[in-house]
């Protein structure tokens, strides 16, 4: 997988690290970020927050915040890409949230899902609705991430 080649390398050169926190994705992200050898220097760690009781425990976002969207939301993203990074002390934070599928909540559509990345000079989100099934969704959404991590990496 060349993005993510590229990206353990670049990261390697600018002594960048990275750490993640994830729910739908249920660590996938993670998997991949531990692919390639060497990857250690970069990757520092993650958290899998898949409950709502996990991502108030971890990361402290009110139960009521929580129950009104069901942890799926761009403000939850920002939020956790933000303190996964304060909390890993890492350069970049990337979160993951949504429903993969084959049930969604709030008559929020299957496939929804929000993509975080924190860096200190800004933390930026984007929803996408991506078709396909339970697996499909959570490999798709990871490999967006990878792309989003290094989107943010070549603008500084």
């Amino acid at each position: 997988m060349e993005i993510l080649k590229n990206l353990i390398s670049f990261c390697k050169s600018k002594k960048i690290t990275i750490s993640c926190a994830e729910s739908c994705s249920g660590g996938y992200l993670s998997y991949l970020l531990t692919k390639v050898a060497g990857s250690s220097q970069v990757f520092k760690g993650s958290i899998i927050a898949y409950s709502l009781e996990a991502k108030n425990k971890f990361f402290g976002i009110k139960k009521s915040l929580l129950k009104k969207n069901q942890g799926v939301s761009k403000k939850i993203a920002l939020f956790l890409a933000k303190n996964i990074r304060l909390l890993f002390n890492t350069d970049i934070g990337c979160s993951i949230v949504g429903f993969a599928g084959p049930t969604s909540k709030n008559k929020v559509k299957i496939g929804t899902v929000f993509i975080a990345v924190s860096n200190k000079y800004k933390t930026i989100a984007k929803k996408e609705i991506i078709e396909g099934g339970r697996d499909y969704v959570r490999k798709k959404v990871s490999l967006d991430a990878l792309k989003m991590i290094f989107e943010i990496l070549k603008s500084h």
